[in-house]
């Protein structure tokens, strides 16, 4: 059997293997119905300013007005982002999009009198909360906004910000367009002169696993040499979007950007430091690994594109439904709870949009909407790599699913990123633990399932980690009034990977240093790094439900939602992320499969 490698018009893809958006909507007119409807909804909301705080009735009757308008809002985000992610070509799409946008700005603004408002009541909100049981749950909720009173601004700035927020988000929108519709790759010729197009796929360029070292140099070169040619928009697009981030933190009164993006989950800033200077501390790990996979592949120095190549010509075929089966095999130990609702889900509800088609979305991304099934979108090619790309995706969509079910609208989202990124990686480090035992005696899967989990920790635990130092310098510059360019940005990521590489690769900085530009995660400021927490999360308790039996731990970490602060959550699911102990561990268990693959190949 083949590895799906043809990817078509997106007229042309089966429609089993696309999203449920009709679930949400009919169609564009539908959506549209429900458009106008929110927006005459909207003003009314103004009319609850000043009264909220006047008492506690007012009080429930407002969220009981503004919470089920915000999920009707959110459903139509998701539907006009998700149309758009799957097919960026569709201008019907981008267009309700910006719409969207739009109304997103005038909904914020219009309520953005409530948190000064309700954090003026100080210790009354609280006693509020004591005292009428319709306010219980709300507890937490009220406690972090009394905590960030002082990062709040008075009713107009809050205003204010709201409605820039429509304005400010063109520039994600920008690099994703530029990234996946006008950016172009010249094709790749392999070793027997064969051409081979070059596009933007799930995690990586189409052509950089192939076998053939010639193919995947070019594929990797014409890659970067694509974001070469646009470098100078791309780094002015972002410079762009770190002035906002500034903007915004120095506005609310935050120390940084950093402690702007950590603070309204309680997050301290020494988590991202702790998980940098134990990253540093290990990346000897990464040195030996490239020592390791070049002998692997039969070469004298390994060379950045050879990071992805397979180390077994036999790669195994995983069709979709067979991804699935695997996925479920492995988190069989969370229970049928877990299981049933994620295969259900996957095979018959059509959360995943898995087609290989034109003009999709770089990447892979899960997406939510309230009271509602929660969406994948990713590029499936029957590959044990997009199996786990599939695995991290359905993991935030389970964390969604539980949260949905079991928590109230305000504790359902607001999940902190390095809460998300376990969630997500603990699926992953659970299949691999599922695979590695139960294919135990076939060496050509075990090559290739190391593979992927280098390929994983690759990306997480060395790419990310990566990206986050050039954040933190680019936002010490960006804060202290130091210039920013194309030159600074690349300059910068030289020196970061030509540190991570060591002596061990034989680097092509003139290309590596494009590597800022190739992922649109920074324009979520830091949120880089909770990837790394995130998957040092995921090892340390995915060890502990398969060892020491923290399956309804984890599940109750699950069902938690946002309804505790960040380090909490961990420590509900059992893990310590203020110690390097964790980050230690995850490197101890990259370490394992490096020792697995030296063993494997001669």
């Amino acid at each position: 059997m083949a590895i799906a490698t043809t990817v078509m018009k997106r007229a042309d893809v089966p429609k089993e293997t696309t999203w449920n958006s009709e679930s949400l909507f009919a169609d564009w007119d539908e959506w549209q119905t429900e458009f106008d409807a929110v927006t005459a909804e909207i003003p009314a909301l103004a009319e609850f300013e000043g009264k909220i705080s006047q008492s506690l009735d007012h009080l429930v009757k407002w969220h009981e007005v503004v919470e089920p308008l915000y999920e009707r809002l959110f459903r139509l985000g998701t539907y006009a982002g998700m149309s758009g992610d799957v097919d960026n070509s569709d201008s019907i799409a981008q267009g309700k999009r910006g719409q969207y946008s739009g109304l997103a700005g005038k909904f914020f603004a219009t309520v953005s009198f409530a948190a000064p408002e309700l954090q003026a009541l100080g210790d009354t909100l609280m006693q509020w909360v004591e005292e009428d049981e319709r306010l219980s749950g709300y507890k937490h909720h009220f406690h972090n906004l009394l905590r960030q009173a002082k990062h709040t601004r008075s009713a107009e700035v809050e205003e204010v910000l709201g409605m820039v927020g429509d304005a400010f988000n063109n520039v994600y929108m920008t690099a994703n367009i530029l990234a996946t519709t006008d950016l172009k790759f010249a094709s790749a010729v392999d070793s027997q002169s064969n051409e081979h197009s070059v596009q933007q796929s799930t995690v990586t360029p189409t052509g950089i696993q192939s076998q053939d070292r010639e193919h995947r140099r070019a594929a990797w070169e014409n890659f970067c040499d694509g974001y070469l040619s646009l470098i100078n928009t791309f780094a002015s697009n972002y410079i762009t979007a770190v002035k906002q981030s500034v903007f915004n933190a120095r506005v609310r009164g935050y120390d940084s950007v950093l402690h702007s993006r950590l603070a309204p989950f309680n997050m301290p800033v020494e988590v991202y430091h702790n998980l940098i200077d134990t990253f540093q501390k290990n990346l000897p790990v990464w040195h030996r690994f490239w020592d390791v996979k070049a002998k692997a592949l039969g070469v004298d120095k390994l060379h950045p594109y050879d990071i992805w190549a397979p180390t077994t010509p036999n790669d195994p075929v995983v069709t979709y439904p067979e991804a699935i089966e695997m996925i479920a095999n492995g988190m069989a130990p969370l229970g049928t709870e877990y299981v049933d609702a994620m295969r259900k889900g996957c095979l018959e509800d059509r959360w995943v949009d898995y087609a290989l088609n034109e003009n999709k979305m770089q990447g892979a991304r899960s997406n939510r909407a309230f009271n509602s099934f929660p969406f994948i979108i990713t590029s499936y090619n029957d590959t044990l790599m997009s199996m786990s790309v599939l695995a991290h995706e359905i993991g935030h969509s389970m964390h969604f699913y539980f949260a949905d079910k079991y928590q109230p609208h305000q504790y359902k989202s607001g999940l902190g990123s390095s809460v998300a990124e376990t969630a997500s990686n603990f699926d992953q480090a659970m299949v691999r633990a599922y695979l590695l035992e139960s294919r135990a005696d076939d060496r050509d899967f075990q090559l290739a399932l190391i593979d992927e989990a280098i390929f994983n920790f690759h990306r997480y635990f060395f790419q990310m980690p990566n990206l986050a130092r050039l954040e933190f310098e680019v936002y010490e510059r960006a804060e202290n009034g130091k210039p920013l360019s194309a030159d600074i940005l690349n300059g910068i990521m030289r020196d970061i990977y030509a540190e991570g590489y060591g002596d061990t690769m034989a680097d092509d900085l003139d290309r590596t240093q494009t590597t800022w530009a190739q992922f649109l995660h920074l324009y979520a400021p830091f949120y880089t790094f909770q990837y790394s927490v995130g998957i040092s999360a995921a090892n340390a308790l995915s060890d502990r439900v398969l060892i020491h039996g923290g399956a309804e731990d984890y599940m109750n970490f699950l069902k938690a939602g946002g309804s505790a602060y960040t380090m909490d959550l961990f420590n509900i699911a059992g893990v310590d992320m203020s110690s390097p102990e964790p980050i230690e561990k995850a490197f101890a268990v990259l370490e394992s499969f490096v020792d697995r693959l030296e063993e494997l190949v001669p």
